[in-house]
C-alpha cells in the first residue's frame, strides 16, 4: 500500500511538472529587436554629438493575421494605419505622427525603449516585448541639428515567410540628420582712432542654430574687449537679419557683464554677452531668422597702448539639452592709435637740446583753431632732454592721435634767450612708428624743431656803447631843431 502511494505521489509530481512547462513557456515573453547605425562622416562635423531615438508604440500587430490596429486615438493616424502596409503608407503614418507629436506629444505616452549614439557609440539595438508598429523619433540631438527625419519600426518584421528581428546597420541614421552651419563675424567702422575721434562702432553677426523642433536652451553672443576700450552699454541694438524693429532689452534678451563661459581654450570671461531669454528661444521668429545682428559702440580710453593693436574678440555660446557649443568669431578687427613727440634743438648747435619750449596742436594750417578734447587743449612742453610728448592740457595723459587725420603743430612759447619758431608744422602720422615727431630742419633731420638764440652784441669792444652814442646824437639833433623853430617864431 505504501509503495502504491509512493508511485502515485511520484506520478502526480511528474504531471504537475509537466503541466507547469507550457505555462512557464507562455510566461517567458517574446522579445523583438532592431539594430541601427548612426555613423557620422569625419568631414561632416556639424552632425557630431549625442543622439537619442525613442520608440513609441502606435499600433498592435496581430502575428496571426498580420494586421495592425492603432493604439492612439487620433483620426489621421488611425486612417493612416488602416490598409495594406507599403512605403507610401508608411510615409502617411510618419506624417500623421509628426503632426500629432508637435501638438500633443503626451498622446504617445512613455517610450517603449530608447537607443543612444555618440561619437564613439555608432551602433545600438532597440528591443521591445510587444509586437507592433513603433514611431521612431529623435528626442535628443546636437544643437547644430535643424532636424532629424522620423521613421517607423515594425517589430518583429515580416520577411515574407517569418517574423524576424531587423538589422538596419546597412542604413545609416546619420543620413536622416540635417544641420545648419554656425558662424560669428565682426566688423568695425574704423581701424584708426584717437582721443578726438575715439568712438568705434562694432557689428557682430551670428548665425541662429537649432530649429523649432530642436529648440535651444542657451544662446549668448560674447564679446571680450581690450582694456583700452570702454563698452557703451546703452548703445547696444539687437535685430534679426533684415528686420527693421530691434528686439527689446529685458524681454527678448539681457546684457550680462563679465559673462563666464567655456570657450575653445577652457573657462573664459567676456566683457559682456547678449543673452537671449528662454521665451525668445521658444519662438518661431528666432528660428525663422538666419542671423542675429548686434551693434554697439566702444570708446578709446587712457589705457589704450600706442601703436599696439587694440583687440576685440567675439564668439557664440549656444546649446540645448544635448550639448553646449562655442563658436569663435571668424574676424576680430583691431584698432590702432598713435602718439606724437617734439624735439627742440639749438639751430646753431643741433646737438644742444632745449627745455621749456611749448607747443600746441591746431586743426587748421594757419594754426588759428586749437584742437581741444573735452575743453582741454593738446600741448607739449620740452624738458631737460629737449623732448616732450603731447598731452591734454593740465594732465599727464598722453594724447592719442588718429592716423587718418592731419594735424598742425606750432611753437607757442620759446625757451628763454631764444627766438620763437614761427613755422606751422603739418604732421601726418607715421604708422610704422609708435611716435611721429614734429619738425623739419635744414639738414634733413625731420624730427627736430630748431630755435636760434636772440642775437645781441657781446660784452667788450664797442659793446652797447653804439646804442648810447646813437641815442645821444638823436636827442641833440632834436634839441637843435626845437631851438631853431622857436627863433623863427619869435622873429615873426
Amino acid at each position: 500500500m505504501k509503495t502504491t502511494k509512493k508511485i502515485f505521489a511520484a506520478v502526480l509530481a511528474v504531471m504537475m511538472i509537466a503541466l507547469m512547462i507550457p505555462f512557464s513557456a507562455s510566461a517567458a515573453a517574446e522579445s523583438y529587436s532592431a539594430t541601427y547605425k548612426l555613423a557620422v562622416d569625419a568631414t561632416d562635423t556639424d552632425k557630431v554629438g549625442n543622439y537619442t531615438f525613442s520608440f513609441f508604440k502606435i499600433a498592435d500587430l496581430n502575428l496571426t493575421t498580420g494586421e495592425y490596429s492603432c493604439t492612439i486615438t487620433d483620426k489621421a493616424l488611425e486612417d493612416a494605419v488602416k490598409g495594406t502596409y507599403s512605403d507610401a503608407k508608411s510615409q502617411q503614418i510618419i506624417t500623421a505622427c509628426d503632426n500629432l507629436y508637435k501638438t500633443d506629444k503626451a498622446a504617445f505616452g512613455t517610450a517603449a525603449t530608447t537607443i543612444s549614439f555618440s561619437s564613439t557609440v555608432t551602433e545600438a539595438t532597440a528591443t521591445v516585448t510587444d509586437p507592433g508598429l513603433y514611431y521612431v523619433y529623435c528626442t535628443s540631438k546636437p544643437a547644430k541639428v535643424t532636424g532629424v527625419q522620423s521613421s517607423l519600426a515594425s517589430l518583429p518584421y515580416f520577411d515574407g515567410k517569418n517574423y524576424v528581428s531587423v538589422d538596419q546597420t546597412e542604413y545609416n541614421l546619420a543620413e536622416k540628420v540635417s544641420t545648419s552651419s554656425v558662424s560669428v563675424d565682426k566688423t568695425a567702422d574704423k581701424t584708426y582712432v584717437g582721443d578726438n575721434n575715439k568712438t568705434v562702432t562694432y557689428t557682430l553677426t551670428a548665425s541662429t542654430a537649432g530649429s523649432i523642433d530642436n529648440q535651444l536652451k542657451k544662446y549668448a553672443i560674447v564679446d571680450t574687449m581690450d582694456e583700452g576700450l570702454t563698452f557703451n552699454e546703452n548703445s547696444v541694438v539687437v535685430k534679426y537679419d533684415g528686420a527693421v524693429d530691434a528686439l527689446t532689452l529685458g524681454t527678448d534678451y539681457s546684457i550680462e557683464k563679465n559673462y563666464t563661459y567655456t570657450g575653445k581654450n577652457g573657462e573664459a570671461t567676456a566683457t559682456f554677452a547678449v543673452v537671449f531669454e528662454s521665451a525668445t528661444l521658444e519662438s518661431e521668429e528666432f528660428y525663422n531668422a538666419k542671423t542675429v545682428v548686434v551693434t554697439y559702440t566702444a570708446d578709446l580710453n587712457e589705457k589704450a597702448k600706442l601703436k599696439t593693436a587694440i583687440h576685440n574678440t567675439d564668439g557664440l555660446v549656444y546649446g540645448n539639452d544635448s550639448d553646449t557649443n562655442f563658436e569663435p568669431g571668424k574676424n576680430s578687427p583691431d584698432v590702432f592709435t598713435y602718439g606724437m613727440k617734439v624735439v627742440k634743438v639749438n639751430g646753431n648747435d643741433k646737438t644742444q637740446k632745449l627745455a621749456d619750449a611749448e607747443f600746441q596742436i591746431f586743426t587748421d594750417p594757419e594754426a588759428k583753431t586749437p584742437l581741444t578734447v573735452d575743453g582741454k587743449k593738446v600741448v607739449a612742453k620740452t624738458d631737460a632732454t629737449g623732448e616732450a610728448t603731447f598731452v591734454l592740457e593740465g594732465t599727464t595723459t598722453t594724447f592719442k592721435f588718429d592716423a587718418t587725420q592731419t594735424y598742425y603743430a606750432k611753437e607757442i612759447a620759446a625757451p628763454t634767450g631764444y627766438n620763437l619758431n614761427s613755422s606751422v608744422f603739418t604732421v601726418s602720422i607715421d604708422k610704422s612708428k609708435e611716435y611721429t615727431f614734429v619738425g623739419n630742419i635744414a639738414d634733413g633731420d625731420n624730427v627736430a624743431v630748431a630755435n636760434y638764440p636772440v642775437t645781441v652784441p657781446k660784452t667788450g669792444g664797442m659793446g652797447t656803447m653804439m646804442f648810447y652814442v646813437g641815442g645821444a646824437a638823436l636827442i641833440a639833433c632834436a634839441g637843435v631843431l626845437l631851438f631853431v623853430l622857436k627863433r623863427k617864431k619869435a622873429a615873426k
